[in-house]
């Protein structure tokens, strides 16, 4: 306990009634999470298999468990992400809502592929049917009548082919819990990371499963997931539902001051409603460098500057620690090339990852089939890999005549089939039947499968001159040489795969990534380009309030990545971004302006405003001015009061 501040320490010894711990960025929350749990181990006495430690991604709960056997040195056997916890315990009681314990996980593409067939026999849009789905799963939504009998074809789909999607996970993990409510003793502890993450689904699973020892942790000022229906106003539900006792962490061990201070401007300029629980942050360590901003003629100068400004600090600080953080991925273009022209080792990370792209997809899908004769989808990429002759009808011939069993049915079809078509399926089964008696040596055996197809001609063919889809393959099979000589079985891979979140990148090369791939990680350098209106906030933003916050909150995550410096810019081809004008000009480095005054000049307001006049904005419409102060003015809008740089108010005439 002498390691922890006095926050933690109360966080770690909290007990007998529900916690909310609301951890600022920095604050050493994940050794806190294993300190409590050595704490409820070693001074409690709950067993380590009767807690339950729910995380955000694999990586976070692999930390802890860690942690914790580092520190306690016992197995936590349940910490995970929702949908991992989820498969385990469905694996298991499953066949009480009616799945089949040997389920398997649908790709992404082929589940896209599947809502595209319903959607076209039914007359929807698939975008249409993607929504409804996503919202009635991770929403909760109420039915629809239009597009439910849709969504239940879904499902009945997915249970044909013993697949699940990633969402299918949680809506039967709520089904199951609902049904069998002795689920809720199985643990005598929850504990829920990144809570402001969680959406509706997820939410009423921790509700179920949760008793008065309860202790959740999370930033509603990190939650940059809305699109996913994350719901960061969880924290206020929390608190209705549960009255739970609230703790800050506040103390940041990561950013230098200056830094800090330019987090915490931006959280001043929120209007969320849970602003008063975030943390203001405050700062450990010492340091006089304050963040920089610049501005450029063209993004190529801006990118051409980034590049010779980490070749420069490489001589400080090695390549991974230094990040370029980008609001969309388009913007990486140029810096990519000024990194290749001055030789600056970098990767773009999270563009496609390796196990989405086609090729790969196309390759495992051999595999899949065997393991799951049922996927009908991957024997469908398969079988139209292998040959050329068959179609659609004679797919559902193989299913009528397997009742959902691919390979059953394909065999039994071949009598059926014109002799070209029949000849051409032969021809595959029986190389699936080579691939199945040598399943053990799977590497090798899928290697001989794809060489038997001249699966080479066929990327060659598909892939038009594009030599990093054979360069892809050969990943794949070296990849699957190493995992057959650590002891995985093939359905060990395909579940590695299907979890296989985030990549393991190397310590030789700069990060370019979006600033959502950067949540959880930090770097001692970070670069911010192209801090512009339309970029961050994104234009879409303009629509509503809602989407305007949560690219301020962006922001906050993006600034609080830095540990030693940050630079920001932007180019004068479009207006700074509006949130720079919410960080006071004495914590920024402004050198590269010949005048503080020069800085961001297009914020300066075109028209002259006073108290009393009528303005128009873009997001919040007309409203009426109530004072001034320098630049900013606050505004009387039907929504309510807002305090707003006047270069985005307009007078109504």
């Amino acid at each position: 306990m002498e390691r922890l501040n006095p926050s933690q320490e109360r966080v770690v010894k909290h007990f007998g009634s529900p916690l909310l711990v609301v951890a600022g960025a920095g604050s050493g929350k994940t050794k806190t999470l294993a300190h409590k749990v050595e704490f409820l181990i070693r001074e409690k006495g709950i067993s380590p298999e009767r807690i339950l430690a729910i995380t955000f991604t694999n990586k976070a709960g692999r930390e802890i468990r860690e942690r914790v056997k580092r520190v306690v040195g016992v197995e936590l056997s349940w910490s995970g992400t929702f949908h991992s916890v989820a498969m385990r315990l469905l694996r298991e009681r499953g066949k009480e809502v009616g799945l089949e314990p040997d389920f398997g996980i649908i790709s992404e593409a082929d589940r896209n592929q599947l809502i595209k067939q319903l959607a076209q026999h039914r007359g929807f849009s698939p975008e249409r049917l993607k929504a409804y789905i996503s919202r009635r799963i991770e929403n909760l939504d109420e039915e629809h009548p239009p597009l439910e009998e849709t969504f239940q074809e879904f499902l009945y789909a997915l249970k044909e082919m013993k697949l699940l999607d990633f969402s299918g996970l949680m809506f039967y993990f709520y089904r199951l819990l609902r049904e069998k409510p002795l689920l809720k003793d199985r643990f005598d502890f929850v504990l829920v990371d990144e809570f402001q993450d969680t959406n509706t689904v997820q939410y009423e699973v921790i509700k179920i499963l949760s008793g008065e020892n309860i202790c959740v942790v999370g930033d509603p000022n990190q939650c940059i997931y809305g699109w996913r229906y994350a719901r960061p106003d969880n924290i206020l539900r929390f608190r209705e539902d549960f009255s739970p006792q609230v703790i800050k962490l506040e103390h940041n061990y990561r950013s230098k001051p200056y830094i800090l201070h330019v987090a915490n401007a931006i959280l001043e300029a929120s209007h969320a409603q849970w602003k008063e629980l975030v943390p203001v942050l405050k700062p450990v360590r010492q340091g006089e460098e304050k963040p920089s901003v610049r501005r450029f003629e063209r993004e190529e100068e801006e990118a051409l500057w980034i590049a010779q400004k980490t070749k420069e600090l490489l001589g400080l600080y090695k390549p991974s620690q230094i990040a370029v953080l980008v609001r969309v991925g388009y913007i990486t273009e140029p810096i990519e090339r000024a990194f290749y022209s001055l030789k600056v080792p970098y990767r773009v990370v999270g563009a496609v990852r390796f196990f989405e792209r086609a090729e790969v997809r196309d390759a495992l899908s051999f595999l899949k089939v065997l393991i799951n004769p049922r996927d009908r989808l991957s024997f469908w990429r398969a079988v139209g890999i292998a040959t050329r002759g068959i179609g659609e009808k004679t797919l559902q011939l193989v299913l009528e005549l397997g009742r959902g069993d691919c390979l059953e049915g394909s065999w039994l079809a071949l009598k059926r089939l014109p002799q070209q078509k029949a000849k051409e399926l032969f021809h595959f089964l029986k190389t699936l039947d080579v691939f199945r008696r040598n399943l053990e040596n799977y590497p090798y055996a899928l290697e001989e499968l794809l060489n038997s197809l001249d699966f080479w001609t066929y990327l060659e063919e598909s892939y038009k001159e594009d030599e990093e889809r054979g360069k892809n393959i050969r990943e794949l099979l070296r990849y699957l040489r190493q995992k057959h000589e650590e002891g995985y079985s093939p359905e060990d891979v395909l579940q590695e795969v299907d979890f296989l979140l985030e990549q393991e990148e190397g310590e030789g090369a700069v990060r370019i990534m979006t600033v959502h791939a950067s949540k959880g990680l930090e770097f001692d350098v970070v670069f911010l380009p192209r801090l512009e209106e339309g970029v961050l906030p994104h234009e879409r933003a303009r629509e509503s309030q809602e989407e305007l916050e949560e690219e301020l909150r962006l922001f906050y995550v993006a600034v609080t990545r830095a540990k030693d410096l940050l630079f920001m810019s932007y180019t004068k081809s479009s207006k700074p971004s509006r949130f720079l004008s919410c960080i006071p000009k004495d914590f920024l480095d402004l050198s590269s302006f010949k005048r503080k005054s020069a800085y961001m000049p297009e914020l300066e307001s075109l028209h002259k405003i006073g108290v009393g006049d009528r303005v128009r904005h873009e997001v919040f419409g007309e409203g009426v001015v109530l004072s001034l102060q320098d630049s900013k003015a606050l505004v009387e809008f039907k929504s309510g009061r807002k305090s707003i740089h006047t270069a985005f108010l307009h007078p109504v005439l």
